[in-house]
């Protein structure tokens, strides 16, 4: 059976890495999915081979730094499919930086996407399932291992993934009376583009990669797979007693700081 059959589902920075995995996945089981991002290219063919395979998806050029982008998302996907149960907020930048050599633009830039961003996705999210009455909503933010241990060289980064540990947590305490879940997935190192532009800026990329990868208890890093199916528990009724809390998908990365 599929585990989200029928649910309406809105997946940010769904074009590519672990947002296209999410997008895909909730294909499969079943969601009827909106994939929001600023890469329209490719978010429109991945929705495309969703469809074609089967599943119902749709694209929505979305650019989470922008609020009124943000309201336009919520306001379409009600439009089209008269509800929201599903909201993955997913969509995120890296700066690869020590606190010293980060701009104030810098930060800006990040913090816009990645904390900003997520709040206000979080917010609208919310506003749109409280007219779900009873059967409330499922939120769930991509945070990082890094929301709970902090890495060399990513200041700004580390700041944002583990102020999106405490948002869920919130969510969680003040909508949790209207069944509304709220609750992050952080990842360790996970094979996408994103963890590719890290290590390109490194002296010796492949080396860099055999290293994060023996940084894990598994020895190896984590497909966009494995982070795309605790996405679908999160989202699903399987975790209707989950809420508040962060599923750490890191091959033990954290077990072993």
């Amino acid at each position: 059976m599929s585990k989200l059959k029928d649910k309406v589902a809105i997946v940010t920075g769904g074009a590519s890495g672990i947002g296209e995995a999410i997008v895909r996945e909730f294909g499969v089981e079943g969601a009827q999915v909106i994939s929001a991002d600023v890469t329209d290219v490719d978010g429109q063919q991945i929705v495309d081979e969703v469809c074609a395979a089967g599943g119902d998806a749709v694209f929505t050029h979305t650019d989470v730094s922008q609020v009124r982008d943000i309201q336009a998302l919520i306001a379409d996907t009600l439009e089209r499919f008269g509800r929201l149960d599903v909201f993955v907020a997913n969509a995120g930048i890296q700066i690869e930086k020590t606190l010293t050599e980060t701009t104030e633009d810098e930060f800006d830039r990040l913090m816009s996407v990645n904390q900003r961003g997520a709040f206000f996705c979080c917010k609208h999210a919310v506003e749109a399932m409280l007219e779900n009455g009873a059967a409330g909503g499922s939120i769930v933010v991509m945070g990082s291992a890094l929301s709970h241990v902090a890495e060399p060289e990513l200041a700004a980064y580390c700041t944002a993934k583990g102020g999106l540990h405490m948002l869920v947590k919130s969510i969680a305490c003040d909508y949790g009376d209207k069944n509304i879940r709220a609750n992050c997935i952080c990842p360790g190192y996970i094979n996408t583009p994103l963890c590719d532009a890290y290590f390109e800026t490194q002296p010796d990329p492949a080396a860099a990669r055999q290293e994060a990868g023996a940084m894990h208890c598994l020895n190896r890093m984590g497909t966009t797979s494995e982070v795309a199916k605790c996405a679908v528990f999160l989202a699903g009724d399987d975790s209707s007693f989950v809420t508040g809390s962060s599923l750490v998908v890191d091959g033990g990365l954290i077990a072993k700081v």
